[in-house]
């Protein structure tokens, strides 16, 4: 039995600004990158036709000035539900770092679990309970990485992946191997670095396994990377570096397109005197619509006040990925909008959560990872669409020039 259950999700979700910050850092206004900073290879709309990654060359940093600028931006102002990826020599990254820990000194920030702008009940603005932003370096590749606070429907995909993948590899192991069980920790994010010749390679993932045993280093074993209208290539290059580099067996990647991708209205509401009663409106409206749109078999999109807050899941799919594979294993959750039948497995086996010398003497006879318990991952996608219109709702209310009280 799974731990976590998320819909119906009502009972979850915030439903009320408590004494919000009224601010316009949280307007969710995309910044417009130069060609040197764009995002590299497929995007989104590609995740349909299965293209293999392009990676450019990145000798050459042209106007690397104006890229660290918007960096160091996106660092210190954590605007939502952002990606930028650039090429950068390992001197300006290392500048880039120092530059943002002092940001972090200066403003009595934990430099490594990032900052919130906003809060709503049930989530605390505490900049210890956030990972984002987030600041990652390839150094194979001289990419710098920041991740900017992320959705709910991000956050709650990878989450009960990893909690449904750690359910049936228990299950397993308690017939097989029963103490192997506590070896074996799954965690929501754990960074990690590696030193090379081109300079110290960092990455922090969306879900990790990790095995360990007393006397040894913690290894890492599997990792999880989701997108949710990402590049597609970033996040294979996220995969690259993981397996090549970080030394992971396997990488599970979740892609999830939105349509369409979401953007602020472009006018204010006017007529909008009390947040909090509005903040409970757009909840309420968001869970009625989300249930009519279930009874029709679609994931959104989540509509209020003429705009959509939340677009409707239109393709999520889950790879695969071992050292060497030119292809991934690939299942489809939702196509063209619709809901696929659940697989019984998604390709990962209970080795790849062992090192393999340890594997080599557990005498535990290898298997596929079922996907059982999978049923709850409707209902999380569901719960997390509507939080996700929510969050994103009260981020626009904290951006308009309301009365405090």
């Amino acid at each position: 039995m799974l731990a976590f259950r998320f819909y119906h999700c009502r009972k979850f979700l915030p439903t009320r600004v408590l004494n919000p910050t009224w601010t316009s850092q949280a307007s969710g206004k995309r910044l417009k990158l130069n060609s040197s900073s764009k995002f590299i290879g497929s995007t989104a709309v590609d995740f349909s036709r299965g293209e293999k990654p392009a990676i450019k060359p990145t000798e050459m940093f042209p106007r690397i000035d104006e890229d660290y600028d918007k960096a160091l931006y996106l660092l210190t102002h954590n605007p939502p539900e952002q990606r930028l990826d650039i090429p950068m020599p390992y001197s300006k990254y290392l500048q880039l770092e120092e530059s943002w820990s002092k940001f972090n000194a200066d403003n009595n920030i934990s430099a490594t679990r990032g900052i919130c702008f906003w809060s709503i009940q049930g989530i605390a603005d505490n900049a210890k309970h956030c990972k984002y932003p987030s600041l990652s370096y390839n150094a194979l590749m001289q990419i710098a990485t920041i991740i900017t606070s992320q959705s709910a429907l991000h956050s709650y995909t990878s989450r009960i992946f990893r909690e449904i993948i750690r359910s049936n590899i228990d299950e397993y192991l308690s017939i097989h191997r029963p103490r192997a069980i506590y070896r074996i920790q799954s965690y929501g994010s754990t960074t990690e670095e590696s030193f090379g010749p081109y300079g110290t390679n960092s990455k922090d993932p969306d879900g990790s396994f990790i095995y360990g045993r007393p006397g040894r280093a913690p290894r890492m074993q599997v990792t999880i990377e989701c997108g949710v209208n990402e590049n597609y290539s970033a996040l294979c290059r996220d995969k690259n570096l993981w397996i090549n580099q970080l030394g992971a067996k396997a990488v599970i990647l979740i892609c999830l397109k939105e349509v369409p991708r979401f953007k602020n209205p472009p006018t204010a509401y006017e007529d909008i005197k009390d947040a909090a009663a509005e903040a409970d409106n757009v909840a309420d409206h968001v869970a009625d619509v989300m249930v009519h749109n279930l009874k029709r078999g679609n994931y959104g999109p989540l509509e209020y006040r003429g705009h959509i807050w939340a677009g409707k899941l239109d393709e999520v799919f889950v790879e695969v990925w071992r050292a060497g594979d030119e292809q991934p294993v690939r299942k489809w959750l939702i196509s063209h909008g619709r809901a696929n039948r659940l697989p019984k497995t998604i390709g990962l086996r209970i080795s790849d959560f062992f090192p393999e010398d340890e594997w080599a003497t557990s005498n535990i006879p290898d298997s596929n990872v079922h996907f059982y318990g999978g049923r709850n991952l409707w209902g999380s996608l569901a719960g997390a669409m509507e939080w996700t219109a929510n969050s994103r709702f009260i981020r626009f209310l904290k951006s308009l020039d309301l009365p405090k009280d």
